[in-house]
């Protein structure tokens, strides 16, 4: 993993250049056996007559390090070996940090987790001005901490609030942030990163430059760091902020504070002997454990392989030219995330004023990038997107995106006028959230070349693309959108044909409850307060008005349609868009949302409030005498996402568990720290979900009728996790 570079004796000064390539892996971890490796090259360096410095570069073209080797994690029932795996880190990062000659972190690409901790530890950090390039402590979004030194030495360097920002969003930091911040100390093009890192060496060597060692002075870090008074409030917000963002669900953050606060207190080793057995009790625990097993899974599906009839593989053709169908701002999402990956990108409205506002989304998408990233970095993606009111130039595309409304018969109508001018290897796509595929590709002649890719929004944060096939969709047209899912960087999961398919089905049921419930005489805020007490990220009628009610109305009666038994549209939806109450978009659905200039007390922008007026939407709504229990709506809302989710399983609709689980978590906020609906139902038994059903249907009705799989897992005493395939990831 190491390869090692020395200047002959003659060279002054005379430097190492330790070069990171770990075989036969496309990014850098940080495993047991790269523990040892690190130390076997600094003990043969430690003897070398006239070593004046060391230069840490990786070899991989995009990333430095990073992280550690999750898998040490997720394969541990033992805290005592990860307790062990942690101690040993800590040696070899004590020793890095005590290096008797100047160690300069030359970093390009993916500098995280156990990455930037290792970085941490050298006496200069020189970053790349790359898009590529981002720094980060990540671990919390694991159910951790950064555990290698992280909480205790980045206070030290940077400050405390600058500290526990990184630490606790667990955000990627670009190369100008790092270097204002004072996590870097030089940002240079990417050509000159080598001769920069050697520059710095000798100069240290030299003591012509000095380390930076500690955060610069300011009157707040006088008042709220260097003194206890101020350090004392400036904890306890800390503490109060994750409480109120968190529920008390996820328990590293508030760990990750109590390590900070006591180990300033201490003295550097003593701070850092704090870490390793708190992080060996987090790693082992059901937090932890559930969202590695996430993070691994999503992995394994960027990995996916197809295979034609004959069992062989099928590799898919690269992207170069793609065209969207239909502006608004999902369609100019795609757009933008597309070219920014190297994609030729032509969006084609039928009207001046839509592709005016499409082309106008690009342009400010891109202008924000500028900011974080430079124009230089940004301008070759701003030159890929165009515009057009004609399909000229789309019969040389690769890959063509319908993201018009949700009309079937408009739909339909675009892909025959796009048939008759592209050539049969153009793959032809439909962006659409709910409308079965084979009945948008229905006027197709070829349909092997006819596939759903299920965006999410806002595209260029949401990392799942649902990709749906239909059973005349080719191997090799499967192939390359998930080649595609890889070129803009998206987790895959695909899923058959049908209403709603996977996540939009899944969701419609759960949404339709929440109303329900309201229907029954909950609030709205009793119900929404109950989906986040038990780990949703929103509450459901709070997610209604963000996706739009016009959406949800649509999707809806698609789903009602298929499943006329098990789901009804209530005639409140189509009040609410006879009142034009559409939600956060125009400013009115559920809840009354401030205007952009509305300030409030003191000038703050006042908080969203629920319209009293929608009760009157719920004809024959009696508002209950005392109010239910918050926490059990949470468990009846999560229960029926995950009924929902076994039985698109039982229909082959999904192919595995995992696939399940990611689609769940990653499209609609399925309670990440629970790993996902079939990972939750096997820590809870499924025995003991089908008892607690029971419980439910005798209270409730039929809606919490068990499906017939979960009953045969009960029985036969197996779980989902035995259902899983051969995954490389299925924990």
């Amino acid at each position: 993993m190491f390869t090692l570079t020395l200047d002959p004796p003659e060279v002054s000064p005379r430097l190492a250049v330790i070069t990171i390539d770990r075989p036969g892996e496309k990014v850098n971890t940080i495993a047991p056996a790269a523990l040892a490796a690190i130390e076997e090259q600094f003990a043969e360096l430690d003897g070398t007559p006239g070593l004046a410095g060391i230069v840490l570069i990786s070899g991989k073209p995009d990333n430095f390090i990073a992280g550690a080797d999750v898998e040490v994690f997720a394969t541990a029932n033992d805290r005592k070996d990860v307790e062990t795996f942690s101690r040993k880190g800590h040696e070899v990062l004590k020793r890095i940090a005590g290096s008797k000659v100047p160690i300069v972190a030359a970093i390009h690409g993916a500098c995280l987790g156990a990455g930037l901790e290792l970085a941490l530890c050298c006496t200069w950090r020189i970053a790349t001005d790359s898009p590529k390039t981002v720094l980060g402590l990540p671990e919390t979004m694991l159910g951790l901490f950064p555990g290698g030194g992280g909480v205790t030495r980045l206070p030290r360097l940077i400050g405390v609030r600058e500290a526990l920002d990184v630490i606790l969003t667990g955000r990627n930091i670009r190369p100008r942030a790092a270097k204002k911040m004072g996590l870097v100390d030089q940002v240079v093009s990417e050509e000159s990163l080598l001769a920069a890192a050697r520059r710095a060496a000798g100069l240290l060597a030299a003591h012509k430059i000095e380390p930076h060692l500690h955060p610069k002075s300011d009157v707040a870090r006088v008042l709220l760091e260097q003194n206890p008074v101020g350090r004392r409030v400036l904890f306890n917000q800390a503490r109060k902020t994750v409480q109120r963002k968190t529920l008390g669900l996820y328990p590293a953050p508030l760990v990750a504070i109590d390590l900070i606060e006591r180990g300033l207190s201490l003295p550097l080793d003593e701070a850092l002997a704090q870490e390793p057995p708190a992080f060996a009790e987090l790693a082992v625990g059901p937090v932890a454990q559930n969202l590695v097993s996430l993070f691994r899974r999503s992995n394994a599906l960027k990995k996916q392989e197809v295979k034609d009839a004959e069992g062989d593989v099928v590799e898919g053709a690269p992207i170069h030219r793609l065209g969207m169908v239909g502006g608004g701002f999902m369609g100019a999402d795609i757009a933008v995330v597309s070219a920014e990956k190297g994609i030729e990108t032509r969006i084609r409205d039928i009207a001046p004023e839509p592709l005016g506002k499409a082309l106008a989304h690009c342009k400010a998408y891109f202008d924000r990038r500028a900011k974080s990233l430079g124009e230089r970095h940004v301008f070759k993606a701003r030159s890929r997107v165009s515009g057009s009111l004609e399909l000229a130039g789309f019969g040389t595309m690769d890959l063509i995106i319908e993201a018009v409304p949700e009309n079937l018969g408009l739909k339909q109508d675009v892909f025959a006028q796009l048939e008759a001018i592209v050539p049969p290897t153009t793959i032809l796509a439909s962006n659409t959230s709910a409308l079965p595929i084979a009945k948008v590709g229905a006027k197709l002649q070829h349909k092997d070349r006819l596939i759903g890719l299920h965006f999410f929004s806002p595209v260029s944060k949401m990392p799942l693309l649902e990709i749906v096939v239909t059973p005349e969709t080719s191997p090799q047209t499967l192939a390359t959108c998930l080649r595609y899912a890889a070129q803009i960087g998206k987790t895959p999961i695909v899923v058959k044909d049908g209403p709603g398919f996977y996540t939009t089905r899944v969701l419609g049921f759960y949404l339709m409850a929440a109303l329900q419930m309201v229907q029954d005489g909950h609030t709205i805020e009793a119900v929404d307060r109950g989906a986040r007490q038990v780990g949703w990220p929103v509450g459901p009628i709070t997610l209604l008005d963000e996706v739009g009610i016009d959406v949800g109305a649509k999707v809806s009666k698609t789903l009602a349609e298929a499943f006329p038994e098990r789901i009804t549209v209530p005639d409140t939806v189509d009040q609410f868009l006879a009142s034009k109450r559409y939600g956060r978009k125009n400013g009115r659905g559920f809840y009354i949302y401030p205007g952009e200039g509305e300030r409030g007390f003191l000038g703050k922008k006042p908080r969203k409030r629920v319209d009293p007026e929608v009760y009157e939407f719920f004809a024959g709504r009696t508002p209950l005498a005392e109010p239910g229990d918050p926490e059990e709506l949470g468990e009846r809302l999560t229960l029926i996402a995950a009924m929902e989710a076994i039985r698109c399983l039982e229909e082959g609709i999904i192919a595995t568990p995992r696939d399940g689980d990611i689609g769940a978590v990653f499209g609609f906020g399925y309670p990440p720290m629970r790993g996902g609906p079939f990972r939750h139902i096997d820590a809870l038994g499924p025995g003991a979900v089908c008892s607690r059903l029971a419980q439910l249907r005798e209270r409730y009705g039929d809606t919490y009728t068990p499906p017939a799989l979960l009953l045969e897992l009960a029985r036969s005493g197996k779980n989902f996790s035995s259902l899983n395939k051969d995954e490389g990831g299925a924990a």
